[in-house]
């Protein structure tokens, strides 16, 4: 690996309360308390701004039923509200940006952009947006609205990131005059009425605030779908939706990075930072082992094998195009992954082992599953290290961002893989629970990764977009500011 490199990795960190892993919460070692604790979250924000990290994240999702959320990630059964927390913690630090998650879908953006413009000046500029697209039915129905799935959502969120971002630019710098002499207070010519009428918002006025420090703060967003990669072009500065692969990744970045100049942007400032769990251990055996222990923490079905159904059951559910994903309290079960994969693993039993004939008779998604248990576990069908059919149950479960079991210089390579090969410009770290992971990450590979001058050793940058390299945006309003140069360009799609 080299010893230097010309740019820096960014890191985040996702704050869950209780890890990302599913089985996180219940390890011997991990903390029972702390989700409506101050001090608990403000613990976790200044470890990683100890690290300098590039930001704090604050991820959210508005649950409908809590009783049915503890079988699937046991954080969305209690988390104090984002901007409130986030206002506290950009007390308790200095440097480390803050971001918040806000759904388009159950805010008014006239309210969402005051929030988050007086947040990004209380912190001196250190705030930031995660976009939410997520449809939840039961959620949906404690804001007196329909299930809004579908397009609708993005079309809806493509017109209020657009009225969010003129209301942060609705008030130019030096506005407020306060000229005590004349008598005048502002200068009514930085002051822009929005006045604007469109299919699903009608705002009038003006925020009654100085544009934030920023500008724009920045803008967050995960996704990988049609609709999702033309929100990342058009609006975003970080994706950080994690494709499985090196190959992937390079591929969905182009392609994004190709729409984002298509509408006018500067392409290198959109930024993906996919997110990643690390395990971290003295040995990649110890470290595979913790990997295990939190595995055998997921629950599962009651009858683990069938669930209490034939294969034609099963086979029928995954027909259904919204049974894809990470598999579900009521579907984690062999019988829902022989579905999936073309291969019944039913007779094998938990604990028998897969051999490589049979594994040759997978479709492509249980080759998928078993690059991903190899990557993780080093075992693969008839192999020195055999792989069990509960190995697949578990990754099926957990699917999702890469995991990575090693010591702390394995874990350092593979950043730094991925890093210079141009799939990522950084990671959203994620400790599979706490404090022992996080605690590893930080003081373990951070300080490799600053060795091979990969990551800062101080912050030298004030801003949550100083932080990460972007430029302060244009105004809408005024002298050359976006709807001038859109005027010039005839194109109402220029950024």
């Amino acid at each position: 690996m080299s010893d230097t490199a010309t740019r820096h990795i960014h890191l985040g960190y996702m704050y869950w309360v209780n890890g990302t892993h599913w089985g996180g919460w219940r390890q011997p070692e991990a903390p029972k308390d702390g989700a409506f604790d101050y001090e608990y979250a403000l613990r976790a924000a200044k470890t990683v701004e100890r690290a300098k990290f590039d930001f704090f994240f604050l991820g959210d999702t508005l649950p409908g039923d809590l009783v049915q959320e503890q079988w699937i990630t046991t954080h969305n059964t209690g988390r104090l509200e984002p901007f409130t927390l986030g206002s506290q913690l950009a007390l308790g630090t200095t440097k480390i940006g803050i971001v918040v998650t806000a759904h388009p879908t159950y805010y008014d953006p006239y309210i969402l952009a005051r929030m988050s413009a007086s947040l990004d000046h209380l912190s001196g500029g250190r705030f930031a947006w995660n976009v939410v697209l997520g449809a939840n039915d039961v959620a949906a129905r404690n804001f007196s609205l329909p299930d809004l799935g579908g397009e609708t959502r993005y079309e809806r969120a493509d017109e209020f990131i657009e009225i969010v971002k003129r209301l942060w630019d609705s008030v130019e710098e030096g506005a407020y005059i306060q000229d005590k002499e004349a008598g005048t207070f502002i200068d009514n010519s930085k002051f822009h009425r929005l006045g604007w009428k469109g299919k699903h918002f009608s705002v009038d006025g003006t925020l009654p605030l100085l544009r934030p420090p920023q500008g724009h703060p920045p803008l967050l967003y995960a996704g990988a779908s049609e609709l999702s990669r033309q929100l990342t072009s058009k609006w975003c500065d970080v994706n950080f939706t994690g494709p499985k692969s090196i190959n992937d990744s390079a591929a969905f970045n182009a392609d994004v990075r190709a729409r984002a100049a298509a509408l006018g942007r500067d392409p290198d400032e959109v930024l993906f930072l996919p997110g990643i769990t690390p395990i971290v251990a003295d040995s990649r055996e110890a470290a595979i082992g913790i990997y295990d222990r939190l595995n055998a923490s997921l629950p599962l079905d009651e009858d683990p094998v069938t669930g209490g159904h034939d294969l034609d059951y099963w086979r029928n559910l995954a027909a259904n195009p919204r049974s894809g994903g990470p598999l579900k309290y009521g579907s984690r079960n062999l019988g829902i992954v022989s579905a999936r994969i073309g291969a019944d693993l039913t007779p094998l039993g938990l604990d028998g082992e897969v051999g490589a004939a049979f594994a040759a008779t997978f479709n492509s998604e249980g080759e998928r599953l078993l690059a991903q248990i190899a990557q993780r576990t080093d075992r693969t069908p008839g192999g020195t290290q055999p792989l069990r059919a509960r190995d697949l149950l578990y990754s099926a479960i957990i699917d999702g961002f890469p995991i990575i079991n090693g010591t702390a210089e394995q874990v350092a390579d593979f950043l730094e893989e991925w890093f210079e090969s141009g799939a990522a410009d950084g990671f959203n770290i994620q400790s599979p629970y706490l404090w022992s992971q996080l605690d590893r990450f930080v003081d373990e590979v951070v300080p490799i990764l600053q060795r091979r001058g990969l990551h800062r050793t101080e912050y030298e940058t004030r801003t949550f977009r100083e932080h990460l390299g972007l430029s302060k945006p244009r105004s809408y309003y005024g002298p050359g500011g976006i709807d001038e140069q859109r005027a010039a360009l005839g194109s109402s799609d220029a950024q």
